[in-house]
């Protein structure tokens, strides 16, 4: 090997040796600051910054904002933890968190940070203590709360409309997950402070509205106070008629029922009652003076039924046996629209 080579190699080992020693010097007089790009929680840009002016920062911008309450939103509830509430005992660590920025600047060699030009596009999330226990407490506040079993479509007759129930899906709080995302909030105190709660279906309901209205095209709901029948199509409204109801002694029985039987022209098999009379026992024919039954017979419950009165003066009161009265006409146009197995919602 010629002397000039040999020179040559070694200029060029020097010149290395002190670009290394360059590169380490450069790199130990950036230790003591904040690389470029380091942001504390979502927002907080602390680059650039030596840990003095961090900590300064970090005080007067997040330590206010990370005692702020975190909520938790589930269709219409909300639930809110007040990270300065005393069980939870939050506390902001200042010192641990910027050193931990000072730090992430760091990762890597000397060569990296220093010919890569020191920035480093990174989120630092804040130090914070606080109760683990008081927010798994929460946690389970909230899915006490939250989980529920699945619930079936369901229609009734209260304080005289139809009354329709939802179906709904069996949902359980995915607990874990959500003590994972307050644990992200409180540590990222300048950030949102809401989460969606996370929940999974477990269930599924067998009856929807949409099934009841195959099922049921016609309701019928009987509100006894307002001697009004109601027929309902589809779930919705679309006829009223006035009725009689059963006298005092007599009342016309509340409950939930289905048609029966239909029957045109019906006799009248008189029951064996006092109040029947001298009839009691018989049957009389339709057509009858005597049979109080007109037009339409609509049995729902126990000889119990809707059906058509000559008395018109009577319909708007409380004067039946406990059967309901409608005028003729009405009851035709009932009967025409109902069949076996239409519910009736007496009120």
């Amino acid at each position: 090997m010629g002397r000039g080579l040999m020179i040559g190699i070694g200029s060029a080992f020097a010149v290395v040796v002190v670009l290394v020693i360059v590169i380490v010097a450069v790199d130990a007089s950036r230790s003591d600051r904040i690389a470029d790009g380091i942001r504390i929680g979502s927002s907080l840009d602390v680059g650039g910054l030596d840990p003095s002016q961090a900590r300064s920062r970090v005080r007067r911008e997040l330590a206010p904002r990370a005692r702020r309450p975190v909520s938790v939103t589930y269709r219409s509830k909300r639930f809110v933890l007040r990270p300065r509430a005393a069980s939870m005992g939050l506390e902001l660590d200042v010192k641990g968190t910027v050193e931990a920025a000072r730090q992430r600047g760091r990762d890597g060699n000397p060569f990296g940070r220093v010919l890569g030009g020191g920035a480093v596009d990174a989120t630092v999330p804040a130090r914070v203590r606080y109760s683990r226990e008081s927010l798994r407490r929460f946690v389970r506040r909230i899915a006490r709360r939250a989980d529920r079993p699945a619930r079936d479509a369901d229609i009734d007759v209260r304080d005289g409309k139809l009354k329709r129930t939802h179906a709904r899906n069996g949902v359980t709080v995915q607990r874990a997950q959500l003590e994972a995302a307050l644990a992200d909030r409180l540590a990222d105190p300048a950030g949102k402070r809401t989460i969606e709660l996370p929940v999974k279906v477990t269930e599924r309901p067998d009856r929807t509205l949409a099934d009841l209205k195959k099922r049921y095209p016609r309701v019928i709901g009987i509100d006894r106070d307002a001697k009004v029948l109601r027929l309902y199509r589809n779930l919705r409204l679309e006829r009223r008629f006035e009725i009689a109801v059963g006298k005092a002694g007599l009342e016309s029985s509340a409950g939930r029922y289905k048609v029966e039987e239909k029957v045109v022209d019906p006799p009248w098999h008189a029951p064996n009652k006092a109040w029947a009379g001298d009839l009691a026992g018989q049957t009389i024919p339709a057509g009858d003076p005597r049979n109080p039954l007109e037009a339409r017979w609509i049995g729902y419950h126990d000889g119990e039924g809707i059906h058509g009165t000559s008395d018109i003066a009577s319909l708007g009161t409380a004067a039946s046996h406990g059967c309901i009265r409608m005028s003729p006409d009405g009851v035709k146009e009932l009967y025409s629209q109902v069949k076996v197995g239409t519910p009736v919602f007496m009120q």
